[in-house]
C-alpha cells in the first residue's frame, strides 16, 4: 500500500511538471516576468541563461517588454533581445 502511495504522488509530481511551461533567458541580462495564474500576480526573475518554470494550470504572462501572453502549460518560452517568442 505504502509503494502504491509513493507511486501516485510521484506520477502526480511528473504530470504536472509536463503541463507547466518552460521560460528560458537567452540574453545577457535578468530579466523579471509577471505571472498571473488564479488571479494572482507574481514576479518571476530569469537570470541570464537561466530556465523557470511556471504555469501548471495556465496562467498570463507579461513579458519585459511589456507584451502579455496567455499559456496553457507545456509550452517553451525564448527571451532573447527583450522579445519572447512561444515553440
Amino acid at each position: 500500500m505504502k509503494t502504491f502511495i509513493t507511486a501516485t504522488a510521484a506520477l502526480m509530481l511528473t504530470a504536472g511538471l509536463a503541463s507547466a511551461a518552460t521560460i528560458t533567458n537567452k540574453d545577457g541580462a535578468a530579466v523579471m516576468i509577471v505571472v498571473t495564474e488564479g488571479g494572482q500576480q507574481t514576479e518571476v526573475g530569469v537570470g541570464p541563461g537561466q530556465s523557470v518554470t511556471v504555469c501548471g494550470g495556465g496562467c498570463f504572462v507579461t513579458m519585459p517588454n511589456g507584451d502579455r501572453e496567455t499559456l496553457s502549460g507545456g509550452e517553451a518560452v525564448e527571451i532573447s533581445g527583450g522579445k519572447a517568442s512561444i515553440k
